[in-house]
């Protein structure tokens, strides 16, 4: 964690920049597809694809044939701001009338990062690679909104505007970061507001 983004960007901007992302107060998924097979999972990799049927569909509508992506997904009030992460745990851990909740709290999932695309993993890939990977396989609406190689004051308006639509804080990413599972170490540096 840093206390603003003017640290996180000083600690992980390095000689290739950083990224900023809406840091969501969801559920962590990873979405594996091959084909017309899609299976979601947890961060804990138990597999919950049967209780969020919409993240299903809409990977299955992207144009990559075969992909890991990493992600989260929560439940959206009609304005769009986030309904909380107890309401957002309250569908997606839902076993039973999946549809009925479906129709009352529906799930939109939001992917951050890619480890597989169309049979190469590119996990060793810095994360400005993986991003170009990602955003010509996940439309805009499934991607989580990021600000790249932004000044400190752009940084501060996006998370500005960040917390003004609702969500926790901001995600600082280093731009030269391969992937790693779990704890990311400096690399992903959240900044929230107390």
């Amino acid at each position: 964690s840093a206390d603003d983004v003017a640290d996180a960007l000083a600690a992980v901007a390095g000689a290739i920049g950083a990224a900023l992302e809406w840091k969501l107060d969801g559920a962590r998924i990873q979405v594996h597809r091959g084909g017309d097979r899609v299976v979601v999972y947890t961060r804990n990799l138990n597999d919950v694809t049967s209780r969020v049927p919409e993240v299903v569909e809409a990977v299955r509508g992207f144009p990559a044939r075969e992909m890991i992506l990493d992600g989260e997904v929560i439940a959206l009030a009609a304005t769009g701001r986030p309904l909380s992460f107890q309401d957002t745990m309250g569908r997606f851990g839902r076993r039973l009338d999946v549809e009925a909740m479906r129709a009352q709290r529906p799930l939109t999932p939001y992917f951050f990062d890619v480890l597989l695309r169309d049979g190469e993993e590119v996990l060793d890939r810095p994360l400005s690679s993986r991003l170009e990977l990602l955003e010509a396989a996940v439309p805009a609406a499934y991607r989580v909104p990021r600000l790249v190689g932004a000044s400190v004051e752009d940084a501060k308006q996006f998370q500005a505007a960040t917390l003004e639509r609702g969500h926790e804080g901001v995600m600082v990413k280093s731009l030269a970061a391969p992937y790693a599972a779990g704890r990311r170490g400096s690399a992903w540096i959240k900044v929230k507001t107390a």
